[in-house]
């Protein structure tokens, strides 16, 4: 059966057409390698798939506690069950998305090349920094989204619950970043890295937990 790390035994590396005009740059993202390269000739959406960890720590981190503080009425008790909920949440989608979105085996060139800058750059390149965490101009829209899925579910304490979410993706996304710059100075920060260093280089069908391995436990994906 052919998987995400086979899928350039049926299609070609190169430039590939993703929609109209617009080209990228596919590698082969089974074979990680050192250095950076450019997704696209197109400087715009090369730019696009870039981002730094200042940015995503000054959006998310007081948007959480933003929310925080406007459901004060709510109570402590339901605030804090609430945002708790909502980091066991996080690590729940964080899974599923890195499992079934990005590692989504695909079945066309325009799908390679959707899949190649969404995520198989960074395993052609693990090395390259400005793609260890993900761009705002894609996640503030699919933040907004979900917020608006929370509220209509939840109700009063979608605030808080959201904010947990939130901080959640904001942990994951900053520890992704420590992982790959290099040594993490806890016992608990060296496993993390060890475990995601292994996703990368032996076994990118396995250890989809960035944060957390709890759901590769339970899924049997360790």
């Amino acid at each position: 059966m052919p998987d995400w790390t086979t899928t350039f035994s049926q299609f070609s590396p190169g430039p590939t057409r993703l929609i109209g005009s617009v080209v990228v740059r596919v590698a082969d993202w089974s074979r990680p390698r050192a250095g950076r390269a450019p997704v696209s000739d197109a400087v715009w959406l090369d730019r696009l798939t870039c981002a730094h960890p200042g940015f995503v720590l000054t959006v998310y981190a007081p948007a959480g506690i933003w929310l925080l503080w406007s459901a004060r009425s709510v109570g402590i008790a339901p605030i804090a069950l609430s945002y708790v909920a909502g980091l066991f949440a996080w690590t729940l989608l964080e899974y599923v998305v890195h499992r079934v979105s990005f590692h989504h085996v695909p079945t066309s060139p325009g799908q390679v090349a959707y899949g190649y800058l969404v995520h198989g750059v960074h395993h052609a390149y693990p090395d390259d920094s400005r793609r260890w965490v993900l761009p705002l101009v894609a996640t503030v829209p699919i933040a907004i989204v979900l917020f608006c899925i929370f509220r209509l579910a939840l109700g009063r304490v979608a605030a808080p619950a959201f904010a947990g979410f939130m901080h959640g993706y904001l942990t994951y996304d900053l520890l992704h970043y420590v992982i790959h710059r290099g040594r993490v100075p806890t016992r608990l920060g060296r496993y993390l890295r060890q475990y995601h260093l292994a996703h990368h280089y032996a076994t990118p069908d396995r250890h989809f937990g960035v944060s957390s391995p709890l759901w590769d436990i339970l899924f049997r994906t360790r």
